[in-house]
């Protein structure tokens, strides 16, 4: 009993402050070996995406042809009409994806309001397909839902869509999660009524028939980490049109982003994810290697 008690408190050590996110030892043992991805880890990369990772790519404003340092997903060769950068994205970590999905639409555009979703390009929702409210470390299944402005779509990226599948092969519980959570933002995400129509009508709910396949039973939340980084980097490096003013431009927004969608397959494999396992825990090492260094 002695010897569990002080395993449990070994696994409960903190490891790293990071902002709005702490994790402990048990946290980062998770990107060691084939786990399951709990919600601190994700918090912890889309954190980390959001003041730091996305930085690296951005384009100089004095050369916006010039590619960026460290690239995570295929080049596009479209032109950059402006210089994008890190501020146009949203990445909201599981916790609040949690909320938002069992909340109605009008609390929702209240829980959002602060963070101005309005003048955002992208949003990124990590969504865990819990259905339990009372049950927060619940689930079983991590899939990404995007709101992509340009063409008005809340994207749903699942890396194993067959699985817990209905009768017609739907992944009912990831599904039936990004379907609750586009339900709820959508009118916070376009400012429009349930009744809108055209332009500014609530986004519609896409499968993104592209997304690699994962080959276990405990990458998905990896290959949210993969597709999260790789889309903010699309829209940094200047993938899709943007400014769409009509309902031509926003097919041809969802045409273009398609493009990189599909390329995902060329690059998004097993051993792509098992790297960026071992990525992210050395950028968590290194992390905490330099604040154990005291300050002169």
């Amino acid at each position: 009993m002695m010897w569990k008690t002080e395993q449990k408190r070994a696994g409960e050590l903190k490891v790293l402050d990071y902002h709005d996110v702490l994790l402990r030892e048990q946290d980062v043992s998770l990107l060691e070996g084939p786990q399951w991805l709990n919600d601190q880890v994700v918090a912890f990369f889309f954190e980390y995406l959001s003041r730091e990772g996305l930085r690296e790519c951005q384009l100089p404003t004095s050369n916006p042809g010039q590619s960026p340092v460290r690239t995570f997903g295929p080049a596009t060769t479209l032109q950059q009409p402006r210089r994008r950068t890190a501020d146009d994205i949203l990445l909201l970590p599981p916790a609040t994806s949690f909320l938002l999905i069992h909340s109605p639409p009008e609390m929702a555009t209240e829980l959002l309001a602060p963070l101005k979703p309005d003048r955002k390009v992208l949003i990124l929702f990590a969504v865990n397909d819990n259905s339990e409210v009372d049950v927060a470390a619940g689930g079983s299944h991590w899939t990404l839902l995007v709101y992509h402005r340009p063409s008005n779509t809340l994207r749903h990226y699942d890396s194993s869509p067959s699985s817990q599948s209905n009768r017609s092969g739907r992944n009912s519980r990831s599904a039936h999660a990004a379907g609750r959570l586009a339900h709820a933002v959508g009118p916070a995400l376009t400012g429009a009524r349930r009744e809108g129509g055209g332009v500014n009508a609530l986004p519609t709910l896409v499968e993104v028939p592209y997304m690699p396949r994962q080959t276990n039973c405990y990458d998905c939340g990896v290959y949210v980490l993969a597709v999260a980084r790789a889309v903010c980097q699309w829209w940094v490096r200047g993938a899709g049109v943007e400014g769409a003013e009509g309902l031509e431009d926003i097919a041809k927004a969802e045409v273009e982003w398609n493009v990189q969608e599909r390329e995902m397959r060329g690059w998004l494999t097993p051993a792509y994810v098992e790297g960026l396992r071992s990525e992210v825990l050395e950028i968590i090492r290194a992390k905490v290697a330099r604040a154990s260094i005291p300050e002169l």
